[in-house]
């Protein structure tokens, strides 16, 4: 009995022993050899250059810029003679037409000096005696219309009569009683339709149908000093004080359409189009007027995912190899640029210009990060 007591309690434990020698191999041993069979293959990251294929499209440039319609400033008129006011025309708030006369101005004309003239008193003494004092000649004056530089209604009339007025000095002010639509340019969007016959649509927020806007026309005013509105500049407001120079662009409101100051609008500028020409995205040009430079790989590149065949540094030597070339721009609608000369159809060139920071693009990104663009 005292044998059997102790045998029991050793075999369990040998038991438990040979148990956990049999898990220690199952977890390590088969483990790291079907490891050593499979050659230790991890995962490894792969960097990724995007290229893509100059290919024939249609480029068309239509500019939108926002802005609101504004009263045309009131047209100044100045004195176009020297004197005083004889008489006044008409008065403040009169409708008139270019070439209205507003007032009269009268100037004294200067005589020339009068010299006394001596004539013999008696022809048989023979003695000369002086004539009598000359009678001064009456003043002469002229008499100037000044009129009206524009049409419209008289805004201003600040003269009275007899009053003494110079050449240039500004007397009154018509206001022409037109609209036109204003809006701030952006300094691409000036370069986008620099130099090109423009036309202009524009669409009024609640107002009438898109109708064409003529007299386009570029100035350096910024977007403060052009009277946009709050509407029209929407919840940003106004541009920053550090932000890149801005200029702007008006068209003529037609007469016969109804609008009024201070509403919201949006111009749409057409500046051209040009189709079954060679493009790329604006992403891959460096440059955006005239000219601008790529980057080609030579040999069409090879495909972009040349990485997943097994050689990261082969991916990394053919964004070295990439041939910098200069080409000349043509049209571009802020998505693709037309490439006139220096790039043939299907030939492969980087999607990002060597170093440009990654763009956004629902959260995914080419490659690795700060690798975009090689």
């Amino acid at each position: 009995m005292l044998v059997r007591r102790y045998v029991f309690p050793t075999l369990w434990l040998v038991i438990f022993a040979v148990l956990a020698a049999a898990l220690f191999k199952l977890a390590f041993l088969d483990g790291m050899q079907a490891d050593a069979a499979a050659g230790f293959e991890q995962p490894t990251a792969r960097i990724s250059t995007p290229l893509v294929p100059a290919a024939v499209g249609t480029v068309t440039n239509l500019v939108s810029v926002p802005g609101s319609v504004v009263s045309d400033p009131a047209v100044p008129v100045k004195s176009t003679s020297d004197g005083t006011v004889d008489f006044i025309y008409v008065e403040a708030g009169e409708t008139v037409a270019k070439g209205t006369p507003l007032f009269q101005v009268k100037t004294l004309v200067e005589a020339e000096p009068e010299t006394a003239v001596v004539v013999p008193s008696d022809e048989r003494a023979g003695d000369d005696e002086p004539a009598a004092p000359p009678v001064p000649a009456a003043p002469a004056y002229t008499y100037t219309d000044v009129v009206a530089t524009s049409g419209g209604t008289v805004a201003e009339l600040s003269v009275l009569v007899k009053q003494q007025l110079s050449v240039g000095t500004e007397v009154a002010s018509i206001d022409p009683g037109t609209f036109s639509v204003s809006g701030t340019l952006t300094s691409d969007q000036q370069f986008r339709i620099f130099s090109r016959a423009n036309t202009a649509m524009v669409t009024v927020n609640g107002g009438p149908a898109p109708f064409p806007c003529s007299n386009v026309t570029m100035g350096k005013t910024p977007a403060a000093q052009t009277g946009i509105s709050a509407q029209a500049m929407g919840p940003a407001g106004p541009p920053a004080a550090d932000a890149p120079a801005a200029g702007s662009v008006s068209c003529a409101v037609p007469k016969e359409t109804a609008v009024f100051s201070g509403l919201g609008a949006t111009i749409d500028i057409s500046a051209g189009q040009a189709e079954n020409v060679i493009t790329v995205p604006t992403t891959a040009v460096r440059g955006s007027v005239q000219t601008g430079i790529v980057w080609v790989m030579p040999d069409g590149g090879g495909s972009p995912d040349a990485a997943a065949e097994g050689d990261p540094a082969g991916e990394l030597q053919s964004v070295a190899g990439a041939v910098e070339r200069e080409v000349a721009l043509g049209l571009n609608d802020g998505q693709t640029v037309e490439i006139t000369s220096g790039l043939a159809e299907g030939e492969m060139v980087l999607q990002f210009v060597p170093g440009a920071p990654a763009p956004a693009d629902d959260g995914l990104m080419y490659g690795m990060p700060g690798m975009v663009g090689g």
